[in-house]
């Protein structure tokens, strides 16, 4: 992989929808197929990324122009 795609693929604008895809699999085996502690620590895992990845999405919003100042 070239250094631009693999920045490519650090953007939260990109990671937060695949992550939430994962998670979203992740879960749909848990409650389907195997109600497991390994299935349980996956998804985790895979919650705390999407949690990381949330923020860094809304880190890079634009303010908000109507908002009352802090």
């Amino acid at each position: 992989m070239s250094d631009a795609e693999i920045v490519s693929k650090k953007d939260p604008t990109q990671r937060l929808p695949r992550q939430a895809d994962h998670y979203a699999q992740i879960v749909g085996h848990f409650v389907a197929v195997k109600n497991s502690t390994q299935v349980a620590r996956a998804m985790n895992a895979h919650f705390e990324r999407l949690r990381k990845y949330h923020a860094g999405l809304l880190g890079i919003a634009e303010p908000d122009e109507d908002a009352p100042e802090e």
